[in-house]
C-alpha cells in the first residue's frame, strides 16, 4: 500500500506544538508584565493598565492580559521605560521576531522549516528564563518534542500515513484561516468607512465653524454701522436745529431793523 505524504501531519503537529508554547509563554509572562505596567501607569480600577496600553498601541478592542501577542506588543512598545532595565539588550530583537511569528501562526502561515520553530521556542525560553525559570524548562521540553515527536505527550505526532482526522483538521484550519481573513477584510472596510465618516463630519464641522465666524463678523459689522448711523443722525439733527435757530435769529434781526 502506498504511503501518503507526511507534510499535512507535520504542519498540523508543529502548529499545535507552537500553540502550546505560546500559551505557556503567555501564562508565565502575565504576572510579570502586569506588575511592571502597574508600576509604570499606576493602579486605577477605572482605567486599568491594559486598556491604557491598548489605546497607546492603537488597539481599541479589549485585550486579555494573558494574550502572548498583546504581551509582546506591550514589551516592544514600552521597552525603554519599563522593561529595558530587566532584560538584556540582545533580547529586544527577539521580541519583534516573536510578534511576527505570532501573526504568522495566527494565519497558519509559518515557515515549514523545523529550524524556524526551534528558533521561536528558544527565543521564548530565553525571555521566560529570568521571569519564571521553571516554565523555561517546559519550553525546553517542547523543543525536544519538536525534534522528536515521540517524546511528547501525544498532542504532537508525526505518522507515515494521513489519517482522515488529520486531513479534516488541516481543512478546518484552512477554513478558519479564510474566515479570519474575511473578518479582517470586513474590519478594514468598516475602519475605512468610519474614517471617511469622521473626515466628512470634520469637514462639515469646519464649514459650520466658518459659517458661524462669518455670522459673528457680519453681526459685528452691523453693530458698527448701526452705531455710525446713529451718530450721523444725531449730528444731522444738531445741524438742522442750528440752521432753524439761525433762520429764526435772522428773521428777528430783520424785524427789529424794519421797526
Amino acid at each position: 500500500m502506498p504511503v501518503a505524504p507526511r507534510t499535512p501531519d507535520i504542519a498540523v503537529g508543529r502548529h499545535a506544538l507552537l500553540a502550546r508554547a505560546f500559551e505557556t509563554f503567555g501564562s508565565a509572562m502575565a504576572p510579570f508584565v502586569e506588575e511592571r505596567m502597574v508600576d509604570h501607569f499606576g493602579e486605577d480600577e477605572s482605567t486599568p493598565w491594559n486598556l491604557i496600553a491598548a489605546d497607546k498601541l492603537g488597539r481599541t478592542e479589549a485585550t486579555g492580559r494573558t494574550d502572548p501577542l498583546f504581551q509582546l506588543l506591550v514589551i516592544r512598545r514600552f521597552w525603554g521605560p519599563v522593561f529595558a532595565d530587566f532584560f538584556k539588550s540582545d533580547l529586544r530583537p527577539m521580541v519583534g521576531q516573536l510578534v511576527e511569528a505570532r501573526n504568522l501562526w495566527a494565519h497558519f502561515n509559518l515557515p515549514s522549516e523545523t529550524g524556524y520553530a526551534d528558533h521561536l521556542l528558544l527565543a521564548m525560553e530565553r525571555m521566560v528564563a529570568p521571569v519564571a525559570p521553571e516554565v523555561a524548562s517546559d519550553l525546553r521540553v517542547l523543543r525536544g518534542e519538536l525534534h522528536d515527536p515521540e517524546r511528547g505527550d501525544g498532542e504532537v505526532t508525526v505518522v507515515e500515513s494521513t489519517p482522515p482526522d488529520s486531513v479534516q483538521l488541516l481543512a478546518q484550519l484552512r477554513k478558519t484561516e479564510a474566515a479570519f481573513e474575511d473578518l479582517q477584510r470586513r474590519y478594514g472596510e468598516l475602519s475605512d468607512q468610519l474614517t471617511a465618516t469622521r473626515r466628512a463630519a470634520a469637514g462639515k464641522q469646519l464649514k459650520l465653524s466658518a459659517a458661524e465666524n462669518n455670522v459673528a463678523a457680519a453681526r459685528s459689522e452691523t453693530d458698527r454701522l448701526r452705531t455710525q448711523l446713529e451718530a450721523e443722525l444725531l449730528s444731522r439733527m444738531r445741524m438742522e436745529w442750528l440752521f432753524v435757530a439761525f433762520i429764526t435769529l435772522m428773521v428777528l434781526v430783520i424785524t427789529l431793523i424794519s421797526l
